[in-house]
């Protein structure tokens, strides 16, 4: 059985990828406008098994209120996803 875990964002975001770098690519996402919401469907079981959330980005370092989030829950960290991200900027040459 696939489980399904919280993410900050939408289908196809970068904590999707990690998730199913993490869980497999079955792992059935349920998406949350912000990692508050993340952390609260996280500790329902009706809702999700568990989230994946950010806590370091290598060009804003550490994302703090996540860590108070996750330390005034009753989750537990049980592993780390590093996630290399290439972004492309795309551009019309013919809009002035």
């Amino acid at each position: 059985m696939a489980k399904k875990v919280t993410i900050q964002g939408y289908e196809g975001s970068f904590h999707q990828v990690a998730a199913r770098q993490f869980f497999g690519k079955n792992v059935e996402v349920v998406c949350c406008p912000n990692f508050r919401e993340v952390i609260k469907g996280a500790q329902d079981a009706t809702i999700a098994d568990g989230a994946v959330m950010a806590i370091e980005n290598s060009i804003a370092g550490s994302i703090l209120p996540n860590y108070n989030l996750i330390q005034n829950s009753k989750l537990q960290v049980i592993g780390e996803v590093y996630l290399s991200i290439s972004q492309n900027l795309m551009v019309n040459p013919g809009v002035k």
